[in-house]
Parts: structure tokens; C-alpha cells; sequence
């Protein structure tokens, strides 16, 4: 009987070991979703149900309970996790908002309109007045359907926020990001992969049909906002036998010009447009369909012959937020291009597709005189002036050496710190201590920190008292300047990584 009983508490135990504790599940009801955590990796996790729960936590970050539900409610957050240790924040938002209503499911319509919405996270689209700067976006077909895969930067008022990854689409009627935010260093494979690991577990409960909605309409060839010849062909896609009208009114005449296509079974259409003269011109487009709401987009149009047609896609502006600035536009084939910055000069020849671009250096803080010519035989030179300057700012200073710093790993500084000497080292760990020293602060640092004290610690330098308390959770940036060599409480040597800080954050 005893070694019956035995051999039951070693099965149980067996599946004890076998079966962790269950990864936590979250439904969201107002779009049909759920999703599920990895167990043990997020901290705190913060629903709009839970916020007042975590007052204490909220504080930490300089924040209110009220501040927060107003913030998760005007930006359709349903899920905030934070996984402190790697300096990420995962992030759930859904918004009935204009494209939620305009689109409702994005899988049902046709592949012209999703290149739309995905050139929407573009350089000129909705996505970058918000502060969005997408590099990568690109669709992929999931078991849960059709998302965008998106890498960015995030910044306010010209800093640097975050960056992250994230996956977006429109279901249900609403516009649905799952976004895995990283804070105080760059992207890493690694964290592309916490959120597939959270997103792998995504799926809808249940997916609405689809309601009457607006027309849409996606154009592959739109009208110019130049021209030097008096006919044009717009094309694109809409709702199958739609009815396009496209008005034309100048400026200095009243009488309009209207011009009319019918879109054929597949919802292809051509529409020819011929200006009556030279001159300024607004053109209004309609597209209607028996049973939608109707659509209409205005153009602005300047026929003149002879004017080389061009637009400066990616102008400069008024004032410089980073070390380098990318000029781009577009203009005919075969245009000889000139930049002259501060009288420094660089040309170039477009291709094919007219396009053009030029990386200027603007790391020195001053004034910048930039002038772009554009030349091609047979048409008028077109010139484009602009006057530029770059501040920088304390807070520009500390995101470049942010951006500059490493994050070797602790045993191979502390083993050969020679081959890190005079480099910008980057730790996320706890302040243990801080000792004004004759007037020079001596930080200890440990990157970890167990249930009987702290491990992997560092010492620091400072020219002054950082102002954190000892225990606080803190991300440091400090030069290498060798090996620190003291004694420990019980009077052994003790010789640990020797650092000069540069700049101390707090860690999230």
C-alpha cells in the first residue's frame, strides 16, 4: 500500500513538472478576438476593467488612474502588458474609427484597395501626421486573415518615443494593431519574435458579414497636380458598373467641363481628361453606385507647356530633428537634378520612374541655404529654395548617444575590459548604492537582483548626484574606463567593471 501511495505522489508530482501553470487567456468582446499570454513573462498587465487596481504601478510611470482611462478610451486600448526586463510594452487597440466604418473587413475587398490602405502607412500618409515612420509594411495572410506587417519609429514633438513591430488590419469594423513596443535601444529579431509568440495566439471568436458600405475607390493612375500636355488618363478600381464624373472648373473661368466612364464588371475604369487651355484648374470626382453612398476627391491641376513637372515628396523642414535628412521627389525621366547645400553641391539623373533622392548630413547645429534645380532640354529649369536650421536640444543630445551606445554581454566586459575600453556601454539594472566621494559620486550598479541581494554588479562614476534612490530600476549609459578594484563587506577583493556615466534613465 505504501509504495502504491508513493508511486502516486511521483505521478502527480511528474505532471506538476509536466504541466506549468496555464498561459492567461484575454477575450475582447467589443471586436470578437482573444488572445493569450506566455506565462511569466508580463509583469503588470492593464486593462481598461483593471486600472484603478493598479494605481500604484500607474504612478510609477507619472501618471492617473482618471489620465490613463481617458488615454486607453480616445486610443481604443484593450490591452497594455509590460515586460520589464527587455523594455518591452505590448499593446492591444482596437477603434471603430473612419477606416473601421469605410472598410469593415479589409479581406473582402479587392486587392487595389489594400494597396491603398497600405500605402496609407507610407512617408505622406495618415500614419506619419500621427508620428509614425514605417520602414517596413508589407501584408501577409494569416490564419486570422489578411494584417500588415509593420516595423517603425515612433516620435512626439520631433523625439524619439519607441520603436516597435506590429500587426494591423480592419475586422468587424474596427482597426486592430497588435504592437510590441520597445523603449531606450533598437529593434532586435528578438523582439519580432515576442510578438509572434503573443500573436500566434490571436484569433476572432467571430467574424461579422459584411454591411452596405461607402463606394471605395483605388486609383492606379490619378491626375497630375503638373502637366505640360492637355490630356490625361486617370485609372484605378471601384465597385463593379460604377458611374465616374469628373468635373473641371479654372480658376478664371466658370464654365465647367465634365467627362464621364462607366466602370466595367470587374470594377477596372478609364477616365480621359482634356484641359481646354494653360491655366489653374480644380477637378472634382465623383463615383456612384446604385444603393452605396456616393464618393467625391477633389484635384488641383496646372497645365502649362513647357513647365517640367515636379513634386518634392519629401521637402525639408523648417527645422532639422535628426543628424541626417532625405530629400526626395519625383519629375520626368532623364532630369538632371542639382543640390546645392550651403553651397556644397551634388547631382543626379532620374531613371525611369523620375524618381529622386538626396541624404543630406545635417549633424551640425546652424543654418542651412538649400537650393534643388531640375533641368531637362525642351523644358523650363524649375527651382525649389528652402532655409532649414538645426537646434539641438539636451534632450537630442541624449538620443544620440542612446542611439550609440552597446550592451555587451556582463562577462565579457568584466573578463576582458580592455576590449570594450573608452566605449558607450548601455545596462538596464538597480541603483544599490551611491556615495558622494569628495565630489565625485561612486554608483554601484547590478543587473540583477534576487530574493537575497543583487548579482552582475558594475561600478560608476559621476560628476554629480544622479538623483534616484538606491533600488530604483534604472537604464545607464557610461564610457568603460577599466577594472574597479575594492573590497567586499567580509574583506575579500573584489574587482568589478569600472564605468563614467554619460547619461541614467530610469527603466520602465
Amino acid at each position: 500500500m505504501m509504495y502504491k501511495r508513493l508511486m502516486i505522489t511521483l505521478t502527480l508530482l511528474c505532471l506538476v513538472v509536466a504541466f506549468p501553470a496555464l498561459a492567461e487567456q484575454y477575450s475582447f468582446e467589443a471586436f470578437h478576438a482573444s488572445l493569450t499570454l506566455p506565462d511569466g513573462v508580463y509583469e503588470t498587465v492593464l486593462t481598461p476593467q483593471n486600472l484603478a487596481s493598479h494605481e500604484a504601478f500607474i504612478q510609477t510611470q507619472g501618471g492617473t488612474v482618471a489620465a490613463w482611462e481617458a488615454d486607453f478610451s480616445a486610443r481604443g486600448i484593450w490591452l497594455q502588458a509590460y515586460d520589464q526586463d527587455t523594455d518591452r510594452v505590448l499593446v492591444v487597440s482596437a477603434l471603430n474609427d473612419v477606416d473601421g466604418q469605410r472598410y469593415f473587413d479589409i479581406n473582402e475587398h479587392p486587392s487595389g484597395v489594400r494597396a491603398d490602405y497600405r500605402k496609407s502607412h507610407g512617408r505622406d500618409g495618415a500614419w506619419s501626421v500621427l508620428g509614425y515612420n514605417y520602414d517596413s509594411i508589407s501584408w501577409k495572410n494569416f490564419s486570422s486573415g489578411r494584417f500588415l506587417q509593420l516595423r517603425y519609429s515612433y516620435r512626439q514633438g520631433g523625439e524619439l518615443v519607441c520603436r516597435g513591430f506590429q500587426r494591423r488590419t480592419i475586422r468587424n469594423g474596427y482597426t486592430i494593431t497588435v504592437d510590441m513596443q520597445v523603449y531606450g535601444r533598437n529593434l532586435t529579431s528578438a523582439d519580432n519574435t515576442a510578438l509572434n509568440k503573443v500573436f500566434d495566439t490571436f484569433g476572432f471568436t467571430q467574424v461579422l458579414p459584411v454591411p452596405e458600405l461607402p463606394i471605395t475607390l483605388a486609383e492606379t493612375v490619378t491626375a497630375p497636380v503638373e502637366t505640360y500636355e492637355r490630356a490625361f488618363t486617370m485609372k484605378g478600381e471601384t465597385k463593379p458598373n460604377a458611374k465616374l464624373s469628373a468635373v473641371v472648373m479654372s480658376f478664371t473661368d466658370t464654365q465647367g467641363h465634365v467627362f464621364n466612364a462607366t466602370a466595367d464588371r470587374a470594377g477596372k475604369y478609364s477616365l480621359t481628361i482634356e484641359l481646354p487651355r494653360e491655366g489653374n484648374y480644380l477637378m472634382t470626382l465623383t463615383v456612384e453606385s446604385p444603393g452605396l453612398e456616393s464618393l467625391s476627391k477633389s484635384y488641383s491641376i496646372t497645365y502649362q507647356e513647357g513647365l517640367l513637372p515636379a513634386v518634392i515628396t519629401a521637402p525639408p523642414p523648417d527645422l532639422f530633428p535628426q543628424d541626417s535628412f532625405t530629400l526626395m521627389g519625383k519629375t520626368e525621366s532623364g532630369v538632371d537634378v542639382t543640390l546645392s547645400v550651403n553651397g556644397a553641391l551634388s547631382e543626379k539623373r532620374t531613371g525611369r520612374d523620375g524618381e529622386f533622392s538626396f541624404r543630406m548630413d545635417t549633424a551640425a547645429e546652424g543654418g542651412y541655404s538649400i537650393n534643388l534645380t531640375l533641368s531637362k532640354r525642351g523644358f523650363s529649369d524649375r527651382v525649389f529654395s528652402y532655409n532649414a536650421s538645426r537646434l539641438i536640444s539636451q534632450q537630442a543630445r541624449d538620443e544620440a548617444l542612446r542611439q550609440t551606445a552597446v550592451s555587451p554581454d556582463y562577462a565579457e566586459v568584466a573578463a576582458n575590459p580592455e576590449g570594450y575600453d573608452g566605449q558607450l556601454l548601455a545596462y538596464t539594472g538597480y541603483l544599490v548604492s551611491k556615495e558622494d566621494a569628495s565630489g565625485e559620486w561612486i554608483l554601484r550598479v547590478a543587473l540583477d537582483k534576487t530574493d537575497t541581494g543583487y548579482e552582475r554588479e558594475i561600478i560608476i562614476t559621476a560628476t554629480g548626484d544622479p538623483g534616484f534612490v538606491p533600488g530604483a530600476k534604472v537604464r545607464v549609459y557610461a564610457n568603460l574606463v577599466g577594472r574597479n578594484i575594492g573590497q567586499t563587506a567580509a574583506g575579500e577583493e573584489e574587482i568589478l567593471p569600472k564605468l563614467q556615466l554619460a547619461l541614467i534613465d530610469l527603466a520602465p
